[in-house]
């Protein structure tokens, strides 16, 4: 029984990591509020706290970012229409930014920034400026590095790519894929890898996996600082496919696993959220109820239960509060005091 444990451990190490449990947390019971605003919320999948203001970005609606007031609980208003006009955007994500608010749009790979004084104010924002990309729109979400821009590459040669304060993509991709138990072909490490990621804007970028339970610490030189492992050590299983109209690859059910997703950097330390549900099992959402907490060199500080399961989430450090999105019964917008 020994010699078979330790096996299977072996069979699910990657190259250079180190392994954590869920005791190497300090761990903390959360309970919810909900917030209550004079205006429905409708169907977000990302939010961000700036100042006074939670805001959140939706789908299907024809305004596509809502912004609140939270000492109020009333709607500021609505803003960023959704189609393909010179200021309009189509499934955009925050960008992290300490001095204004930035979104990133994945379609035509634009980067918009705004005044949040004039973004929060009685009329429709303008963006004060607008930058493309030196790339396809490959990104799913965009973070920020000493003034440039991150985002995942969707590509095998590596997991995210480096762009100037202009767009201009650095000659050198940032990063290197995990080396771990199972061998992959160019197409299925792209979706075997497949991660988010965000920063300290400083010196640190952390890259979490979604479908094994990994997270990359970077230094902003894209030198590997420490590959963590856990808290389940389970890895991830793609097989590449052709069936003569596409090429692509799949996940082997008995490893389809959610691992990590939403990660937030405040106060130099990384929040995330963490799931460890098998997708194709009965009762799988994508409902997280723990949040992990590192510091910026991967130590293991916090592991907040949450009592009511959320699909993203957002840091307020200032005032000890971590905002979620949950759908049960309907979306709706918790907080959570820490």
């Amino acid at each position: 029984m020994c010699l078979l444990m330790s096996s299977c451990a072996s069979e699910n190490t990657y190259e250079s990591e180190t392994r954590f449990g869920w005791d190497d947390f300090e761990t903390i019971s959360l309970q919810n509020k909900e917030l209550l605003f004079d205006e429905e919320i409708m169907n977000p999948y990302s939010l961000m706290v700036k100042d006074s203001f939670l805001m959140t970005i939706n789908q299907r609606t024809d305004k596509l970012c809502h912004v609140f007031n939270l000492n109020t609980k009333k709607k500021v208003g609505e803003r960023i229409e959704m189609g393909q006009g010179p200021y309009d955007m189509i499934h955009p994500f925050f960008v992290k930014s300490s001095d204004s608010l930035r979104f990133y749009s994945p379609m035509n790979s634009h980067v918009y920034t705004y005044s949040l004084a004039d973004f929060v104010g009685p009329s429709s924002a303008v963006p004060t400026s607008i930058i493309k990309l030196g790339e396809s729109a490959f990104f799913s979400e965009v973070s920020m590095l000493e003034g440039n821009y991150l985002g995942s590459s969707y590509r095998p040669d590596a997991p995210f790519y480096v762009f100037g304060p202009d767009g201009t993509k650095a000659p050198a991709s940032f990063g290197s894929y995990p080396v771990g138990p199972e061998k992959y072909s160019d197409i299925e490490i792209v979706d075997a890898y497949r991660s988010t990621l965000t920063t300290n804007g400083d010196d640190r970028v952390f890259l979490c996996h979604i479908f094994t339970d990994l997270i990359d610490f970077y230094d902003k030189h894209g030198k590997l600082v420490k590959r963590l492992h856990g808290p389940d050590y389970f890895h991830t299983s793609f097989s590449e496919y052709n069936d003569g109209l596409r090429i692509g690859s799949s996940p082997s059910g008995n490893y389809y696993r959610d691992a990590y997703y939403s990660p937030v950097c405040v106060d130099n330390k990384l929040y995330v959220l963490y799931n460890g549900k098998f997708v194709n099992r009965p009762g799988y959402n994508m409902l997280a109820s723990n949040v992990l907490v590192f510091d910026c060199n991967g130590t293991p500080l916090y592991n907040y239960q949450l009592d009511k399961g959320v699909l993203s989430i957002t840091v307020d450090a200032r005032n000890r509060k971590i905002y979620g999105i949950s759908r049960e019964p309907e979306y709706h917008i918790v907080e959570y005091s820490f």
